[in-house]
């Protein structure tokens, strides 16, 4: 065989290898989708689908990877204007491919073919293309949550700080729960309000995730109890049996979400792909009043998913009993907060419950939260405002501020709802972290944050810390309501570095006969771990 076609030959074989092994890798992802429940999952093929309208040279390894992860023989198209909507619609009827669904708002048209030549004949702008990519509720992926973790069971209102009577909460609001459907069930209203936008099979059972999701934002019953139990519901399902969907659907359902009234949107969905569909259905949600909330995945990984990583949601994490985040839990710089999301009871379809496990459980805790501060507020406050109470009263947690585990810290309901009471008084000792000298600054020690986490300034108080016995107190001159103070230890960090951690304990002690209504999180005792080994 000459060399000219042996080298032919070679590029033909090595070329099919490397397409036989990206198609592989995707259906391994698509697979550990099917884990996010016990019950055993067909996902549907995702195969190679090369962007139709460039050349393979113009396109970036970015765009080549996408569309090796979109839906075959499937495209988005939006249009700037409604004119150019509506002639691309007229003209459509002519044409071998396929409408598959419309976004009138958005002006987005979800199209199908068999061949490339009848889509290329469309000659679309490639400015106004999306993909279609596959959404699915988060998988419980192989990072497992570390040693050492405590699951809620039914403890989780009272740990949000929910202890009395909330059966009302919620009364006029609506959360739409875009998901797998709501399925009926003794611990929730009966007057939800039901879209059906997945596509289905004939006899296609329910998938039991929007069942869980809807208890947890409100279920009314004595032993399952949501946030806010008064709350509508509106169950948009745009996945099918297995969990599966795609972004055009969440897309479309997002849109149906407002212009059926839903104030709130819960999504405990996502995708590893980022579809313009989807965000701007987003954005259309959130100009028009509504909030979207969004679990951000997982996988353990260092980014959340979308919709979570865009700036206009909020992204709740998830923590254990303990207040520990969740090695599973997404981390991204974007986070929003964190909220219960490890051995929760919630409701499973026949009237069962179940324990119920990951960040699609702690996005609902949060929806059902903005619900219960909406109505519970003495004026009349939108979702958003709501948010911003929540978000300004969540619970110090992880490195001082907002970072990527925790965001602006842990949901804590009783105390958004309690934050225009005047008379309660509460400092808490919030976190314990050491912070390592670093290329900007030689500073190193343990950092304790102390917070007021009541309605009241306090003066005077003392913080007592010990770290590997040595004792070292700090003067607290004042905290103003939902004030935040970061005091640096400077000690610890040899036996840190030998050891891996250290042994500390912090306690704040308030001046004269002033009381806290809290005296359980006047202290804490913990073994700070390195911050490079720490989860």
């Amino acid at each position: 065989m000459p060399a000219r076609h042996l080298i032919i030959a070679l590029t033909l074989v090595i070329g099919g290898l490397i397409a036989w092994l990206l198609v592989n890798d995707i259906e391994g992802h698509k697979l550990e989708a099917a884990a996010a429940e016990p019950t055993t999952k067909v996902v549907k093929n995702v195969a190679v689908q090369p962007k139709s309208d460039r050349h393979l040279s113009d396109r970036s390894e970015d765009d080549w990877m996408e569309s090796m992860q979109a839906i075959r023989n499937e495209r988005v198209v939006s249009f700037k204007s409604e004119e150019a909507y509506q002639d691309f619609l007229r003209k459509l009827t002519g044409s071998k491919v396929r409408n598959l669904g419309q976004i009138d708002v958005l002006r987005a048209v979800r199209l199908s073919y068999d061949h490339l030549a009848d889509f290329d004949a469309l000659r679309l702008n490639p400015d106004d293309l999306d993909y279609n990519f596959p959404v699915t509720i988060p998988p419980r992926a192989e990072v497992d949550a570390q040693n050492g973790v405590v699951g809620f069971g039914r403890t989780a209102l009272e740990f949000l700080g929910i202890t009395g009577d909330n059966s009302t909460w919620g009364q006029g609001v609506k959360i739409a729960v875009i998901d797998t459907g709501i399925g009926p069930h003794l611990a929730l209203n009966k007057n939800i309000q039901y879209i059906n936008l997945a596509e289905l099979g004939e006899g296609a059972a329910q998938h039991s995730h929007g069942t869980s999701v809807a208890s947890l934002i409100a279920g009314n019953h004595p032993s399952l109890s949501g946030v806010a139990p008064g709350a509508d519901l509106i169950s948009i399902r745009v996945a099918d049996e297995t969990g599966y969907s795609n972004s055009f659907l969440l897309a479309q359902g997002i849109i149906e979400a407002v212009l059926n009234g839903a104030q709130i949107i819960n999504i405990s969905m996502g995708s590893e792909n980022n579809s313009s569909t989807v965000h701007n259905a987003v954005k259309y949600a959130v100009e028009n009043g509504a909030v979207v909330i969004v679990s951000p995945g997982n996988d353990g990984y260092a980014r959340s998913a979308y919709p979570a990583r865009y700036p206009e949601v909020v992204s709740v994490g998830a923590v254990d009993s303990l207040g520990q985040h969740l090695n599973f839990s997404n981390t991204d710089k974007n986070m929003s907060a964190s909220a219960p999301g490890l051995q929760v009871t919630a409701a499973y379809p026949g009237d069962l419950i179940t324990d119920f496990t990951g960040t699609s459980a702690s996005a609902p805790f949060f929806s059902g939260a903005v619900a219960a501060v909406m109505t519970q507020s003495p004026t009349r406050i939108s979702p958003q405002e709501a948010v911003n109470i929540l978000l300004n009263t969540t619970n110090e947690a992880g490195t001082p501020g907002q970072d990527p585990r925790f965001g602006n810290g842990i949901l804590d309901v009783g105390r958004a709802i309690n934050s225009s009471t005047s008379g309660i008084t509460d400092l808490a000792v919030a976190s314990q972290t050491y912070l390592l000298p670093g290329a900007n600054s030689s500073t190193s020690g343990l950092q304790v944050s102390v917070e007021n986490r009541g309605t009241e300034a306090v003066w005077n108080s003392v913080l007592n810390v010990s770290i590997a016995g040595g004792r070292y107190p700090v003067q607290v001159n004042s905290l103003q309501p939902n004030e935040r103070k970061v005091f640096t230890i400077p000690v610890g960090l040899q036996q840190l570095e030998q050891e891996g951690f250290l042994e500390v304990r912090s306690k704040i002690t308030l001046s004269g006969d002033v009381a806290d209504s809290k005296p359980s999180n006047d202290s804490r005792s913990e073994q700070v771990t390195h911050p490079d080994n720490g989860p």
